[in-house]
């Protein structure tokens, strides 16, 4: 393989592609949200000195996102997408504008903090499940892999600065102007996406119009397909290995203050060390496109972020617990590169949106609970020991995954599938129940 091939393949974002648009739009929003991160965890710990405070404003945070991304991922399917991707774009704008307000207060109020999080995953989680059902439309079927890792890409630049930034201004100016900024990045995002025009939904069938009974067998249907799909089913379980396991985010700020002693610009470095290392990975991400077994490396490299979080535990400095972080990102970002490619190209067109949702749904989320689980376990053994257990458990969970879902491990890349337009008829057809799928060729 040649060293060119290692880079980022730029096709997708040529002849005035719209999805150009979409990344610029994505990555203010993300760097907005980068700042806000740092500043809640830090504002919470702060006033309440607890790291389990921390981890469920994450999880009302994520509770809002689930709620969202379920009814996103229908109304994706269903509605024009750009009003429903404006309508997360706007809402951060007035939700980082009140923390603002709230934290320029004389006596900041954590129960708005909770509040304002909640609000805001419902109308993030709408907006996410929208964008991510608009990108596979946007560029030819043979360039979703180069897709894919493009969206990652922005996701790493975005989740490096937010944090760095954030670290850098809660540290300096405050609070108060951490959130500002991160109005200021939401409000620039706005119009980028206006210039996208109409990003109508693929038709849908009479079911999928009109009523909650018919939400809920729209969104049934998603499920259905995701469980009788064994590789989409199997790309969603080896993603909650290391999201519900081993994110050790919630206890950042636990981490740099008595485990290596540093001050709250810390929480920045711990925050943005994992990007670091992703931003890494995404410049040199262009082979992932081109893997004969794509299965078998997600499962080695889910692996091998527990294996890095385990001696994230273990470091007794900042230093090194920064440069365990930073493999941990790597890896992680070649999971999603691989995880994300896998479901554009083997989910139904007529059901990206609410595939999409689901496995934003648990990819939002699940880090959320597993917060709340380190912080329990933290006060029980220590943040240290909490954080090794969970680096171990996800090695072990990838194990069974791989195990109980041999599809994945099989899988080859290009080789002969069925339509996946198809599935519903086939998985009627199939003495085993299981369906294969295939590359989608989409418009």
């Amino acid at each position: 393989m040649r060293i060119r091939e290692f880079g980022l393949d730029l096709r997708p974002l040529r002849g005035g592609s719209r999805l150009a648009w979409v990344l610029a739009a994505r990555l203010l929003g993300l760097i907005s949200i980068g700042l806000t991160s740092v500043g809640v965890v830090v504002q919470v710990y702060a006033l309440t000195g607890s790291s389990f405070q921390v981890a469920a404003v994450s999880l009302v945070l994520g509770a809002g996102l689930l709620v969202g991304l379920l009814a996103g991922g229908v109304l994706a399917d269903g509605r024009e997408r750009r009003g429903l991707i404006l309508l997360g774009s706007g809402w951060a704008v007035v939700t980082f504008a009140a923390l603002a307000l709230n934290a320029a207060a004389d006596q900041p109020r954590v129960w708005l903090i909770y509040l304002l999080g909640a609000l805001f995953g419902v109308t993030e989680g709408i907006a996410e499940s929208a964008l991510t059902a608009v990108v596979p439309s946007l560029v030819p079927a043979d360039q979703l892999p180069p897709t894919g890792a493009l969206v990652t890409a922005t996701t790493t630049v975005g989740a490096i600065a937010g944090p760095l930034l954030g670290g850098l201004l809660v540290a300096g100016p405050g609070l108060s102007t951490t959130y500002a900024m991160a109005a200021l990045g939401a409000a620039g995002a706005i119009p980028l996406l206006a210039r996208l025009g109409a990003l109508p939904p693929e038709p849908p069938t009479g079911s999928e119009s009109g009523g909650g009974a018919a939400w809920w067998h729209a969104m049934r249907e998603g499920v259905s397909f995701v469980r009788r799909t064994r590789l989409v089913a199997a790309v969603l379980l080896v993603d909650l290995c290391g999201a519900l396991f081993a994110t050790p985010a919630a206890l950042f700020p636990q981490f740099a203050d008595r485990v290596f002693a540093a001050g709250p610009g810390a929480v920045g470095l711990l925050t943005a060390a994992p990007a670091a290392g992703a931003a890494l990975a995404s410049v040199v991400s262009g082979w992932t496109v081109r893997l004969r077994r794509p299965g078998r490396v997600l499962l080695g490299v889910v692996g091998a972020y527990g294996v890095v979080i385990v001696g994230f535990g273990a470091s007794p400095v900042l230093g090194l617990g920064l440069v365990f972080l930073a493999l941990g990102g790597a890896a992680d970002t070649v999971s999603e590169i691989l995880r994300r490619t896998l479901l554009m190209q083997h989910t139904t067109a007529r059901l990206q949106g609410r595939v999409g949702s689901l496995w934003l749904a648990q990819a939002m989320t699940a880090p959320a609970l597993g917060g709340v689980l380190l912080g329990l376990g933290a006060g029980v053994v220590g943040p240290a020991v909490a954080v090794v257990a969970g680096g171990a458990l996800c090695l072990v969970t990838a194990a069974l995954v791989g195990w109980c879902y041999p599809e994945l491990w099989r899988h080859r890349a290009g080789g002969s599938h069925a339509d996946p337009v198809d599935v519903d008829r086939a998985a009627a057809v199939s003495s085993t129940g299981e369906v294969t799928t295939a590359t989608i060729q989409l418009s």
